[in-house]
């Protein structure tokens, strides 16, 4: 699959300057970059989700293909399920996600995607993450990542939602993007407005 072009604006540093704040990146970032419009966009919807909840779980997953898809179809699909699942089972309507294609020495594209809930709703995803696997194995396998979730609270959120940037930032990196269909988009986010 050959690399299609990229019109993001590529960063490379330690720190993001954002609004009044220099958010700090994931290591690697001064070295091979991330791509801006990706990291601003999930800091967009983090934050809208921190103002809609007075808590917020954001939970971390990677979702590898057994196939090599030329669109997103099977992860617009998954967020739809998820967002039903959610409400049907958690009463949660509004949820808040972000996804980035990538595809390095696999055949296949996998995604990296964070959900961004409600923390009164749920406060741990030990019962959510079997769930979902549970829906994506037939498209493919979700492997086991290692502390995959952060619990903000709004009222003293400062270091937590730090926490959460600097690891969220790892979704925006550089190396990985671009291989896809011209048709298709290297990330996703909600729309949710605060």
């Amino acid at each position: 699959m050959p690399k299609t072009n990229n019109r993001k604006t590529q960063y490379f540093g330690e720190y993001l300057p954002y609004h009044n704040e220099q958010l700090k990146l994931i290591d690697g970032s001064e070295q091979y970059g991330i791509y801006k419009e990706i990291l601003i966009k999930t800091i967009e919807q983090l934050d809208a989700s921190i103002k809609i909840h007075k808590r917020i779980l954001v939970v971390r997953m990677d979702l590898h293909l057994n196939i090599y898809t030329g669109d997103n179809k099977r992860i617009s699909n998954f967020m739809n399920n998820t967002n039903k699942y959610l409400s049907r089972n958690y009463d949660i309507n509004k949820m808040g996600f972000v996804w980035a294609r990538e595809m390095e020495r696999a055949k296949t594209q996998h995604y990296h995607t964070a959900l961004f809930l409600d923390g009164n709703k749920i406060q741990h995803p030990k019962k959510l993450l079997p769930a979902l696997k549970e829906k994506w194995l037939p498209f493919g396998h979700i492997p086991t990542i290692s502390n995959p979730f952060y619990y903000i609270d709004k009222d003293n959120h400062t270091q937590q939602r730090a926490d959460a940037i600097e690891r969220l930032s790892y979704l925006a990196k550089i190396r990985g993007k671009g291989y896809r269909d011209t048709q298709a988009k290297d990330y996703g986010t909600s729309r949710l407005k605060s």
